[in-house]
């Protein structure tokens, strides 16, 4: 039963390099998570690094509401973009590796 789930899975993975192709809701996707990464390098590297900033509340007080509604809108597009490849599966696999790589980030850290 096992194998047969990993087997799904990566049997899928060549029908999101084709859906990927086609879906305008995936461009929208890679934008907006184009956005979220520039804006988390912002915080890290510039702000913290470079300008010694440790409070990015006080100093930016949009920041947080505008990345939390930008990871939103990328993880509502993620869903509808692989939904006709994973149907039901899809917020339970992208669920699964969105804490994959919050644990990866919070090893490498």
């Amino acid at each position: 039963m096992k194998h047969s789930a990993c087997l799904q899975y990566v049997a899928n993975c060549s029908c999101v390099n084709v859906w990927f192709c086609c879906s305008w809701w995936f461009s929208v996707t890679v934008v907006l998570l184009g956005i979220s990464v520039a804006l988390a390098l912002f915080c890290v590297l510039y702000l913290d690094w470079f300008k010694g900033i440790q409070h990015y509340d006080q100093e930016y007080p949009a920041l947080a509401p505008v990345t939390t509604a930008i990871f939103i809108a990328v993880s509502c597009c993620f869903n509808i973009a692989l939904w006709p490849v994973w149907s039901i599966f899809t917020p339970v696999i992208l669920f699964t590796q969105f804490m994959g790589v919050l644990m990866l980030i919070s090893m490498l850290g």
